[in-house]
Formats: structure tokens, C-alpha cells, sequence
């Protein structure tokens, strides 16, 4: 295959670290096309690598839609959980973004995270 592409024995001796840092990802891949662009046997990796990271992206999409997707069904419960109970609770890591569109603004002075006060009952020490 070296001859096909003209890869001399200097540039696979001088490309080697390259050649192998460049299936290190797409960052591994910029490092090496960036440093080596005149080594044949660089680029010669670096090209796979390209393609490499691709597929691998490509593969991990409906891997990353699925995490997202049981995570959201499982937030979806706990939502509706709350909803059907009365509780007042945020979101595990969703429920604080959620404030910020300002569709229910909290009560000035207070924040949503602040918990509500419990009812002073007559004849307590504190009631008139």
C-alpha cells in the first residue's frame, strides 16, 4: 500500500507519533492534519481516522437519543408523580431551566426554590 501513495521509509519513521495520535478522535485527527500536513504517512492515517470518527459518530447518535430518551420518561414520571400528589418540587436538572422562560414567575421577594411556608395555626404561642 506505501508505494501506491509514494510514502517513503523517512516518512513513516519521521510520521509514526502522528500516525497513531490521529485515530485519537476528531481532536486527534486535527492534531495530526494540522502538525504533519507535508508527511504522506500522516495524512495517510489521518484520512482514516476522518472516516473512522464519522462512523463512530454517526453509531453514537441513536445511543445518545436513547440515554436522552429514558431520562426524559423518567423525568416525565416524576413530574406527573408530583403533579397528581400536590407537591411542589423542580425537576431533577431540568426544573431550574424551566424558571428561566418566565411562563411562571415566582412571587417577588421569593425564589422557586424557596419552600413554602407552613400555616401558623391559632393558638399557637406566635399568633395573637
Amino acid at each position: 500500500m506505501a508505494n501506491e501513495f509514494n510514502i517513503t521509509p523517512a516518512e513513516i519513521e519521521d510520521g509514526k507519533t502522528m500516525g497513531g495520535i490521529a485515530y485519537f478522535g476528531i481532536l486527534g485527527f486535527l492534531i495530526a492534519f494540522l502538525t504533519s500536513k507535508d508527511n504522506k504517512y500522516v495524512m495517510y492515517h489521518a484520512q482514516q481516522s476522518l472516516i473512522l470518527v464519522i462512523c463512530m459518530f454517526i453509531v453514537a447518535i441513536p445511543v445518545i437519543g436513547w440515554l436522552i430518551g429514558i431520562g426524559a420518561f423518567v423525568l416525565f414520571i416524576i413530574g406527573m408523580l408530583n403533579g397528581f400528589k400536590g407537591e411542589i418540587k423542580p425537576l431533577p436538572l431540568i426544573g431550574q431551566i424551566a424558571f428561566k422562560f418566565g411562563i411562571l414567575k415566582p412571587e417577588a421577594g421569593t425564589t422557586p426554590q424557596a419552600a413554602p411556608e407552613a400555616p401558623e395555626t391559632p393558638g399557637s404561642p406566635d399568633v395573637e
